[in-house]
């Protein structure tokens, strides 16, 4: 009697769903036995632990090991975070350094707009509007704004300055740090109360944030006033 032939219709397909099925199965369940096996391990260590010490410490022990290193690498001259720390400091110098290398611009204060805007003239005749960075003082209209402008024109109405050029703003005003002599002027202007640290443009700038908090502690200049009002804010509540 002859065999019937192999057929490799639905029964074939019901064992290749099968042996798929199985496989997917398997895949999980060795993960399972793996996370098992390292639980006993770890009970068992902690179990000999306890009963030959009193307490159990390889935890604290791996933890010192894994901190130790992550702190070896943060340390290391050539850890990532402190080239771009390096980076931001050499930055930042720039707009802090006091007494500054050398200028970027020199010229005579011909002009003071308001207490954080100054016209200056270079030696060719050049005139160029300034406006300090990292610092506002109050609009004119608000308290203590004449009294702001006041104080700058004292400061450098017809002295010979230096800048340190930030940038070029949408006025097409040169913002930068200002210095008489070894004076850094934006510095003075809110150390002495006389101008809001600018947080929004200068947030990193440390020098400015001290001096506004000394000034402020210290009720110098606007902060005595009763009530404030930050520029930007006086500002925006009059669009």
């Amino acid at each position: 009697m002859k065999r019937p032939p192999f057929r490799r219709g639905k029964a074939g397909k019901r064992s290749s769903a099968s042996t798929t099925r199985d496989a997917s199965r398997a895949v999980p369940s060795r993960y399972l036995r793996a996370l098992r096996n390292i639980v006993l391990i770890l009970a068992a260590l902690s179990l000999y632990q306890y009963l030959t010490g009193g307490e159990v410490t390889w935890h604290k022990t791996a933890f010192h090991k894994i901190t130790a290193g992550v702190g070896g690498y943060a340390t290391r001259p050539e850890a990532a975070w402190r080239k771009a720390s390096k980076r931001v400091e050499e930055l930042g110098a720039r707009k802090e350094r006091q007494p500054p290398p050398d200028f970027d611009l020199t010229g005579r204060v011909t002009g003071v707009l308001d207490g954080d805007s100054i016209v200056m003239l270079d030696q060719s005749g050049r005139k160029y509007t300034i406006r300090l960075f990292g610092i506002d003082t109050p609009e004119r209209g608000q308290a203590y704004a004449d009294t702001a402008r006041n104080l700058m024109r004292k400061m450098v109405l017809g002295e010979s300055v230096g800048v340190v050029k930030i940038e070029i703003d949408r006025f097409n005003r040169t913002v930068g740090t200002v210095y008489l002599d070894d004076t850094n002027i934006n510095l003075a202007m809110v150390a002495g109360g006389h101008a809001w640290w600018y947080r929004r443009y200068a947030p990193h700038d440390r020098l400015l944030e001290a001096a506004q908090q000394e000034a402020r502690e210290a009720d110098r200049g606007l902060w005595a006033l009763p009530d404030p009002v930050p520029p930007w804010e006086w500002r925006r509540a009059r669009r």
